[in-house]
Order: structure tokens, then C-alpha cells, then sequence
């Protein structure tokens, strides 16, 4: 169990990728409207029915996954670089999070490749070449990379990282091996997820800029003894100790905290896991509903950014008025047991700052 050290995170810039939104400002909108681009893919599950998911139209599904992926990026990316604050790039490392090694249908080195070499050649930047580097942990990806960010601009007096991340999970042979394991959702299989894809990036920096809405003061991970396909007893330990950890940085309890946000894709299990994490946590009972949003239900499972869009959802929400109060926890579970929890706070409405 490990935590954020030293002083909070600041997100000043972001950008956004996905199936319901281009641009941060159209993909939260659509998630607060309800929207939702889940629709019948053309791809078929082993009972020859329709693959029910969520794709970017723009970007098409016959180009080559690592082409896909940068091209999504570039959205997210030409978005978070044109609202941030003046920075010399070369001094700001870049966090690149992918999908997990041993996940069918994903190629670490190549994307990572193409993507790095698409910034330089079609952005016109270069970002820190020492300290840059590919968190490839799923799910909690993002929730890494803020430790690593914070970690970095302590120890190298980095100006600010990037925390990007990209996923598609509407491969072949990703959807065939989720298939095969039965976490697909069917018509004859209700405990399943929507396969989705995404790109979204923030930029982080270690002091509060203009107009700054979110700071994340709480970041905390635990590892689960019995994941998805472990077919153990669940208890929550390993969710349990990332929110006590990022709580106890943040200095409140569970009952504190007005909402909460979380990547559950739609399966039992995330579902089950929370309230088992809220039972060993909540010491103080609280009266005002605690409300839980997820991407899930506008695009499915996103993967590698599932941290990061939970992040940029807040932030808009503390930024546009419409949030349910000043303090969230956002919850992160990949599927070999790591878990991450990071508490945010909403700086244009809550008093004293910090």
C-alpha cells in the first residue's frame, strides 16, 4: 500500500477523445445529458449475435490498432496543448498509459512507437527524454502516472507531466478472448461489459494555476487477493486500503466525501466490490445521498483511461456547477487485482483552498 507523497496535484489542462465527444466540453456534456454511443459493432460473439459496443466514428476501424490509437491521442493531445499554460515541453515528462502486456490484441512497443513519433513529427514537440516514459497497468494506469507525476516534479523540479492515456478494446482478438472468459455482455449473458475505446490526457503541475478548478489531494493503491478471474471470496481488501489511503492524505472519512466516481464497466463483480469497500470504511453514518457516476453506460469500458476521464468528468463538473458538492473519490480496479483511489477537490467553490 502506497500513497501520494508531498504537496496536492493540479490538473490546468486536459483533453479528450471518445465515442460520445471529441473535445472534454462535448464528451461531458453528452455523459451529463445521458447520451450514449453504444450500438451493434461489426464484429459477432461466439454465438454469431452482434457485438454490442462503442466506437470514435472518425477514426475507422480498418486502420491498423496503432494507428487508431495515435490518432485518437492526437485529438486529446492538440486539445490539452492549445489550453495550457506556457511551458518549455522538453522539460515536462510525458506519461504514456496503455493497456496491460498480457492483454490480447494490444501491442505495447508499437503503439508506444507510433504515438511518440507522431507527437514529435506532427505536433512539433519533444517532451522530457529522460523521465518520459509507458505505465502499461490497465485500469489504474492513470492513478500510477499521478504518482509517478508527483514523484517527478519533487525530485527533477519538472514544470508539469503529462498524463495521457489510449485504449480501444474493439480488436479482434480482444474481443474474442473477453468473450471467451464471459465478460462480454449479450443477450444470453447479462453480467458482462460493453467494450469501448478513448483517448484523454491532463496536464498536472505541482503548484495551482489561474482558474484551476481540481486538485487531487489524496491518491492511494491496494492490490485485491481475489480478482475478476480468481473465482475467490471477494472482500474488498485491496480497494479498501487505496481509499483509506488516499482519504487519510486528503485528512477526511468516506462520509465526507458528497460523491463518488468510478470505472465499473457494467460486470457484477465492480458492483459487489464497492459497497463491500464503503462497509469496512464508513465509521460515521451519513444522511445526503452519496451519488456514483461511471463512463460505463456512455461508452463502455475504456481501459487504460478509465482513471483519467473519471478526473476530467470531475473537474468539469466542479468547473461547470453542476457537481454534487466540493469533494469526490475516484475509484480504479484492473483486472489482476491492482486497485487506486485519488479524493479531488473542488478549489472555485470550497473555502481555504486546500
Amino acid at each position: 500500500m502506497t500513497s501520494m507523497q508531498g504537496p496536492a496535484l493540479f490538473v490546468t489542462s486536459m483533453g479528450m477523445a471518445c465515442p460520445v465527444g471529441l473535445c472534454v466540453a462535448s464528451a461531458c456534456a453528452a455523459k451529463r445529458a445521458g447520451l450514449s454511443a453504444l450500438q451493434e459493432l461489426p464484429f459477432l460473439d461466439n454465438a454469431c449475435e452482434p457485438i454490442i459496443g462503442a466506437t470514435v466514428p472518425s477514426v475507422g476501424l480498418a486502420l491498423p490498432a496503432s494507428t487508431r490509437m495515435s490518432e485518437l491521442l492526437m485529438h486529446a493531445l492538440v486539445e490539452l496543448i492549445h489550453s495550457a499554460p506556457k511551458l518549455d515541453w522538453k522539460a515536462v515528462p510525458f506519461l504514456l498509459c496503455l493497456a496491460e502486456p498480457e492483454r490480447p490484441g494490444i501491442d505495447i512497443r508499437d503503439i508506444a512507437q507510433t504515438v511518440i513519433q507522431d507527437v514529435s513529427s506532427r505536433l512539433g514537440i519533444r517532451f522530457d527524454p529522460n523521465h518520459s516514459k509507458i505505465i502499461p497497468s490497465g485500469h489504474v494506469a492513470g492513478m500510477h502516472a499521478l504518482h509517478e507525476a508527483s514523484r517527478l516534479m519533487q525530485e527533477t523540479r519538472a514544470p508539469a507531466c503529462v498524463v495521457a492515456g489510449v485504449d480501444s478494446l474493439l480488436s479482434a482478438s480482444t474481443l474474442q478472448w473477453l468473450d471467451n472468459h464471459r465478460r462480454l455482455k449479450t443477450s444470453t449473458h447479462n453480467d458482462g461489459l460493453f467494450p469501448g475505446e478513448g483517448a484523454a490526457a491532463i496536464l498536472v503541475q505541482a503548484y495551482r494555476q489561474s482558474g484551476t478548478c481540481l486538485a487531487i489531494s489524496g491518491l492511494g493503491f491496494g492490490q485485491e487477493e481475489a480478482p475478476l478471474l480468481s473465482n475467490k471470496p471477494l472482500r474488498a481488501g485491496g480497494l479498501t486500503d487505496a481509499a483509506r489511503t488516499a482519504l487519510a492524505q486528503a485528512k477526511l472519512g468516506l462520509h465526507e466525501i458528497d460523491w463518488r466516481l468510478s470505472d465499473v464497466t457494467g460486470e457484477q463483480y465492480g458492483f459487489k466490490e464497492l459497497p463491500l469497500m464503503e462497509a469496512r470504511l464508513f465509521r460515521t453514518v451519513r444522511k445526503e445521498d452519496q451519488p456514483l457516476w461511471h463512463w460505463a453506460e456512455a461508452m463502455g469500458d475504456t481501459g487504460a483511461i478509465a482513471a483519467i476521464v473519471q478526473l476530467i468528468l470531475a473537474e468539469q463538473a466542479f468547473r461547470k456547477g453542476y457537481a454534487p458538492g466540493t469533494t469526490a473519490i475516484c475509484l480504479s480496479s484492473a483486472l489482476a487485482g491492482a486497485r487506486a483511489a485519488a479524493v479531488v477537490r473542488d478549489l472555485s467553490r470550497s473555502e481555504g483552498g486546500l
